[in-house]
């Protein structure tokens, strides 16, 4: 087997045309309903129909060779996150036969199933981030395809020797960091005071050229969030060397049905408090509508305000809003309750987490997190720093439950530190378009909110929570499907 493959030539973000020009031409727009399918590692490798009832054989199809004794021309690699350091779990890795689609910005309704470029064979990483990808056409200019839901990778391999399994270089085959390497999800991120979102995705490896004002062209949008100064100051400005202007107000941002809808993923720091005074109606029902029409949503925190209908104080800490009930317009999907946090002491205090194994995805979590180059777990069990207790269970029917703990404050009450549900709620499956995900913990690693940007981000290295975050991040952008079915590759035809 060969270990790397010389002549790899890297397409970025918009450089499709390489590729077209491989098949002559141009494809339409990728509206979102081609995308990534995810997978245990399992690869789907098929050649073309032979024009007797199945699919013409032509372009790259004309290049897949039938070995000797039953082998295979294949592709081997691991794919890791933009940092280079985190295998990913769920990513397909296909070989176009016609023109990939460019992507397009904005909320889409993304389901697995279809994928740009007429796939000719397919492959899935597993959760160590490994694929295996057969029958895979021979010779010059074969091109490869690296996605998962909006981040995308492209490239054209000058040459694939016939009927050898040849490893890929993993830094050819990462995540993109930015656009000259290739997609990226457009992202709007709020930021908060107990949370430090803003330096998370920088460590994941996203180039701080990525992050800009909503007006510019980074793949990373700031608004501020939170408490504009005090012990709850949020993040609010960039830094004088990143050009030292404010961020735009995050009420102006989710009250704005037209500019959620400019957004792939909103990412909503927690601010310390709900803040409903910056959560008008309209906003609650921009957000639903947004996550309806297949918009994806990370809510860490006391950004349970969006969901929560029950609206009850906590026990013994300051009440995050006023009396009064504020009707979310989510479906009940889960017993909302704002109990003591789990330890009582410092929020430097450790408690461990269990990963629900019950359902395919929460048992791909578990063993990803236990995977080296991830070593997320202690015993089995994940440990969090700054856990919280404001949901005691969720509705089996509407949302899945990832990650839970039980609260020795509470005698031993569970605790859920991670849920999902797809929207619209109620909706077939087969008719749902986007994915909430929220935490009940808070990104906890040693940065700083409150500091211009980037100057509160010390750290490099992700906290075993944040990397159970990671996993959760690249599983929202992905395409939409049941939890409760193993994903499968997209059928090739």
């Amino acid at each position: 087997m060969s270990t790397f493959l010389l002549g790899v030539l890297l397409l970025g973000s918009g450089c499709g045309s390489i590729v077209d020009s491989l098949f002559g031409s141009d494809p339409e727009p990728d509206q979102g309903t081609s995308s990534s399918s995810g997978g245990f590692g399992t690869s789907s490798g098929a050649s073309g129909g032979d024009g007797e009832g199945g699919v013409p054989c032509t372009n790259l199809c004309l290049r897949q060779k039938v070995c000797a004794g039953g082998g295979t021309t294949s592709l081997t690699g691991v794919v890791r996150d933009p940092a280079g350091k985190v295998p990913l779990y769920n990513v397909l890795v296909y070989v176009p036969n016609a023109p990939v689609a460019p992507i397009v910005d904005g909320v889409s309704c993304d389901r697995c199933g279809s994928v740009s470029g007429e796939p000719l064979v397919t492959a899935l990483t597993g959760v160590d981030g490994r694929f295996k990808l057969d029958n895979v056409p021979v010779g010059a200019d074969i091109p490869l395809v690296v996605q998962i839901g909006k981040w995308r990778r492209q490239l054209v391999m000058q040459n694939v020797p016939e009927c050898t399994s040849t490893e890929l270089d993993a830094e050819a085959i990462r995540m993109p960091r930015n656009k000259r390497e290739g997609d990226l999800p457009r992202i709007a991120l709020t930021t908060g005071g107990l949370d430090t979102m803003e330096c998370w995705l920088k460590k994941i490896g996203i180039d701080e050229s990525e992050f800009t004002m909503p007006s510019g062209d980074g793949r990373v949008s700031f608004y501020a969030g939170g408490q504009p100064s005090g012990v709850l100051a949020s993040t609010k400005r960039f830094d004088q060397a990143h050009g030292g202007r404010d961020f735009g107000k995050a009420v102006d941002f989710w009250s704005s049905r037209e500019r959620l809808m400019q957004y792939d993923m909103v990412i909503l720091s927690c601010e310390g408090v709900t803040d409903p005074d910056n959560k008008p109606p309209e906003a609650l029902v921009a957000m639903h509508d947004y996550a309806n029409a297949g918009g994806r949503i990370f809510a860490s925190h006391w950004h349970r305000f969006w969901f929560d209908t029950s609206r009850k104080l906590p026990v013994d800490e300051a009440g995050p809003e006023p009396a009064g009930k504020i009707v979310s317009p989510f479906p009940e999907l889960a017993t909302w309750a704002d109990r003591k946090k789990p330890c009582n002491s410092s929020d430097d205090c450790v408690v461990s987490g269990t990963v629900d194994q019950s359902f395919p995805k929460g048992k791909a979590m578990h063993d990803w997190l236990a995977q080296p180059g991830v070593d997320a777990l202690t015993n089995g069990q994940l440990p969090i720093v700054e856990a919280r207790h404001n949901v005691d269970a969720v509705d089996a029917t509407k949302a899945t439950s990832w990650i839970t703990l039980p609260n020795a404050r509470e005698g031993g009450k569970t605790a859920v530190q991670y849920l999902s549900f797809n929207t619209p709620i109620p909706a077939p499956e087969e008719e749902k378009c986007g994915r909430v995900v929220y935490s009940g913990l808070h990104v906890s690693a040693g940065d700083w909110s409150g500091p211009d940007w980037p100057s509160g981000c010390h750290t490099t290295d992700l906290s075993p929570q944040e990397k159970a975050l990671e996993f959760m991040l690249f599983d929202l952008s992905s395409c939409i499907q049941p939890d409760n079915k193993a994903p499968e590759p997209p059928v090739v035809k």
